[in-house]
């Protein structure tokens, strides 16, 4: 007889943060809940924020953490946890150790790659942020994240 395997998600709260608001309605916002997270990391980070329908926050996860000016991340890390946590939204945002926040083309490649697969899967892609320890750039808010359908 072939025994077929039988695979169970569980989810485990790691770490808890306090934050202020359960709502991320702005850049802004992302951007300082990020900088207190990441803007001080040594090595690239990037974490993804999961939201519910009314972009209330269900959970906040580290999904890559890589080397001083690089992470190498691929879609099925960014919304493994969305799928598991029904997540109707996510803002991705990372940082940038050297102080620097302007995009590289890596990081509009990768923002252009992961809203594709956000729209196959039906998760919408707000906005992915980077941020330092005392500036942001939103890929949103400079016009760089279009709603699809």
């Amino acid at each position: 007889m072939d025994y077929i395997p039988f695979i169970k998600l569980r989810q485990e709260v790691v770490h808890e943060t306090p934050i202020q608001s359960r709502k991320l309605t702005s850049a802004f916002t992302v951007a300082k809940y990020a900088q207190e997270l990441i803007g001080n990391c040594d090595r690239e980070t990037v974490i993804v924020f999961g939201l519910g329908t009314k972009s209330d926050i269900n959970f906040i996860s580290t999904v890559s953490v890589g080397s001083l000016n690089s992470s190498l991340v691929h879609p099925r890390e960014i919304f493994k946890a969305s799928i598991a946590s029904n997540c109707a939204r996510l803002i991705i945002a990372h940082n940038h150790p050297s102080g620097d926040i302007r995009p590289s083309d890596a990081d509009h490649s990768f923002t252009r790659r992961i809203c594709e697969a956000g729209y196959l899967l039906g998760i919408e892609v707000l906005d992915h942020v980077i941020v330092s320890s005392n500036q942001y750039y939103s890929f949103k808010e400079y016009g760089h994240i279009e709603r699809k359908g």
